[in-house]
Parts: C-alpha cells; sequence; structure tokens
C-alpha cells in the first residue's frame, strides 16, 4: 500500500450483545472448518460504503460527508430474518444473515452516504445495495463436496432467533489485512439525526 493511504469503509457498528448472538448462530452452523472462514463476531458490522484505498488527506472530508449525510437520516430499527448466502443456498460463496424492519430508513441512509461520498471521487456503487451481516466466506480451496455439505446444512438450518439492531450512529472504519483476519478500528463515531 502506498504511503498516506489506508483501507476504510463506512458501517453501522452492532452492539456486543448483538456481535455475541451472531456469534453463536456460526457456531450451530456444522460447516466443516476446512470449508468456512467465518467472520469474528466482534467484526461483524453492517457496511454501507467500502471506500477501499484511501489518502489520509482525504478523511477529514470523508468524516463532514458522511455528517452531512447523517443529519438528514433518522434513527432506526432492524432484526435480523434468516440464513441466506451469495451467490444463492445451492451454491454458497458467502454465508449472510438477512435483515428486515425499518429497511426503508437503512436504505435513505445508504443512499445519503453514497450521494455524499461520491461527490468527494469514491465511485458509486452500481450494484443494488442488499442490507445483511457477513457470517463467513467458504475458503477459497473449498471443493464441490464442501460447497454441496455447506448447501444442505443451510437449506436445513432451523429458524434463527429474531435479534434486534438499534443503528443510531455511522462510523469510519480502518480496516488492516492481518494473516489472522482482517483488523477494524473505528476512526470516528457520528449519531444519526
Amino acid at each position: 500500500m502506498a504511503e498516506g493511504l489506508i483501507r476504510t469503509f463506512i458501517a453501522i457498528e452492532l452492539s456486543p450483545e448483538l456481535n455475541t448472538t451472531l456469534g453463536g448462530i456460526q457456531n450451530s452452523l456444522p460447516i466443516p472448518s476446512q470449508a468456512i472462514k467465518w467472520v469474528k463476531p466482534e467484526s461483524i458490522h453492517l457496511t454501507l460504503k467500502f471506500l477501499g484505498d484511501t489518502p489520509l488527506s482525504q478523511i477529514e472530508s470523508i468524516v463532514q460527508g458522511m455528517e452531512k449525510a447523517a443529519l438528514a437520516c433518522p434513527a432506526f430499527t432492524l432484526s435480523t430474518t434468516r440464513i441466506g448466502a451469495f451467490p444463492s443456498l445451492s451454491n454458497p460463496k458467502v454465508i449472510w444473515l438477512g435483515l428486515k424492519g425499518e429497511t426503508d430508513k437503512l436504505q435513505a441512509t445508504f443512499a445519503e452516504v453514497e450521494k455524499n461520498i461520491s461527490r468527494l471521487g469514491f465511485p458509486t456503487d452500481t450494484r443494488e445495495f442488499a442490507p445483511h451481516l457477513t457470517l463467513g466466506r467458504l475458503r477459497e480451496n473449498a471443493g464441490r463436496n464442501d460447497i454441496e455439505t455447506t448447501a444442505k446444512i443451510l437449506k436445513s438450518a432451523p429458524p434463527i432467533p429474531q435479534t434486534s439492531l438499534h443503528a443510531s450512529h455511522i462510523c469510519l472504519f480502518k480496516s488492516q489485512l492481518l494473516p489472522a483476519g482482517p483488523l477494524y478500528t473505528r476512526l470516528t463515531q457520528i449519531s444519526l439525526a
């Protein structure tokens, strides 16, 4: 990484209680460890915008853009729904937990962040915003048998307990890619209106 750049993203931080609940959900899925790399429960978050390599000189402008976005967005509450996978449950690569509730307010918050941050030269995300909490990713060396086993486990998983997520802040995080997994450090936290 070039001098003066850090990897960053904007996200909604989860409560420690919700992170603990998500760890329990991960533990309840008997997916073989050679097939999956679970996200550390304390690192699970709701991503609004991945910025990637970011010049340190832009951090202040990003924070100002986030503050402007937050002024237009009230706090909201979501709850967990079901386990899913990208690209599909039959061919899982990323395992996630869906969200429901005040998704209109979440979509509005995403749109405000996107609008205010893209003005700074960050590319606009062309994919439809699909709110989810990533629980784990299948390993690159996972074989066909691992994928089929994982698909079977996900399809037969019992309903997960519905848990609330109260979103009252948006945060800017620094992401460091380490051998033990990514390390996320909160740089700033901004209250929603």
